[in-house]
């Protein structure tokens, strides 16, 4: 079983600013908790995280590999496990060019040396300053040397969609080196970013729950489409994190009919758009949207977009809507299962996971 998102957390805030360069360190440290990154506006009524589960590093869950192996490896049966940022996600969103480079340098870093060394299930991705392209590009050249990195991470906040061109040398460089682009949902109208939505930012997490987290992701889907990123790289893959998967087929349904009727618009998509997303894009299954009873409409509709093939598990571990994997398992259409909770990440991932037993 491989799980593609699990949430580390920086509980040791020492432990990590010993990886940022000495001349910058007071400065993160001076921000507080968040180390600069930046905070949102509302914020979750009862908490992001899990009751149930034990505090570490300055009283967070998830903050150290022991819990992470106690509380989801061992217990679930997880073979590999893609660590992903929290607060660090949001990198891309300081204003200093200069200070986000230093903290992905930072968390990368960290997350080699404190969390890859503990355990060989473990995996990583490669934050990177999105604000600066060129050097984010060289930080995924610097960091992909180890072959335990397995994805790109950027942020669903951002300051235009992925499509646009000024964001190409990360995605060349990620392509170059056989690296996925994994973009996970958050962070949407904080620091530098714009919200997700066209009617401005939300006033309660629900509705940033609802609509913001699956508004970002929508945006880039179209956005990587639409310019033709994977025409100029055709060897680019991009799994698309924590945005739901309800509203899959109407959008993809949407943007296939807008490009029978524009495509003297984007010349260079030759194919439909779902053509292209089968090839190059995939989703993770949290959150798998509840259907009150329609499961098999919800499981139709999206067989007519490509699932089985396209869908990758993922528990979000520690958050509060954490995806228990043995639910999950029963939730799935018996063919899909296999597909889902190991080949298509198996496939996706390549050589970056290594053999696994399932």
């Amino acid at each position: 079983m491989i799980d593609c998102d699990i949430h580390v957390q920086i509980g040791d805030r020492e432990q990590f600013l010993g990886f940022v360069e000495p001349g910058q360190r007071d400065w993160f440290r001076e921000q507080g908790p968040l180390l600069g990154t930046p905070g949102y506006t509302w914020v979750h009524p009862t908490g992001f995280m899990r009751a149930e589960l034990e505090p570490g590093a300055g009283g967070m869950p998830a903050s150290t590999p022991d819990l992470v192996r106690r509380e989801l490896l061992d217990p679930y049966g997880i073979d590999i496990g893609l660590l992903t940022a929290d607060d660090g996600i949001a990198v891309s969103l300081i204003a200093s060019p200069y200070r986000a480079a230093a903290y992905a340098r930072a968390h990368n870093d960290w997350l080699r040396d404190c969390w890859l060394d503990a355990d060989p299930r473990l995996r990583g991705t490669i934050i990177v300053p999105a604000q600066d392209p060129l050097a984010a590009a060289e930080e995924i050249d610097r960091v992909a040397a180890d072959a335990r990195f397995a994805a790109v991470l950027l942020c669903g906040g951002s300051e235009r969609p992925y499509g646009d061109p000024r964001y190409l040398p990360v995605f060349a460089a990620a392509a170059e080196r056989g690296l996925p682009v994994a973009i996970h949902s958050g962070a949407e109208g904080l620091g530098i970013s714009n919200s997700s939505g066209g009617a401005g930012m939300p006033s309660f997490y629900v509705e940033w729950h609802t609509l913001g987290s699956a508004c970002s992701i929508m945006s880039h889907l179209v956005s990587l489409i639409c310019h033709g990123t994977f025409e100029r790289l055709p060897d680019l893959r991009v799994v698309l994190m924590e945005g739901g998967l309800g509203w899959l087929p109407g959008v993809l349904w949407r943007l296939d009919t807008n490009w029978r009727g524009l495509r003297s618009e984007v010349p260079w998509l030759e194919r439909r758009p779902s053509e292209i997303l089968r090839d190059h894009i995939r989703f993770t299954t949290q959150p798998l949207e509840h259907t009150d009873g329609n499961d098999g409409l919800l499981f139709q509709m999206l067989e007519a977009v490509g699932a089985p093939g396209i869908l990758c598990f993922a528990s979000d571990y520690p958050h509060w809507d954490f995806d228990e994997p043995g639910q999950m398992i029963r939730r799935l259409p018996e063919a899909w299962r296999e597909t889902i909770m190991h080949d298509n990440a198996a496939e996706l991932f390549a050589s970056r996971i290594g053999p696994v037993t399932v």
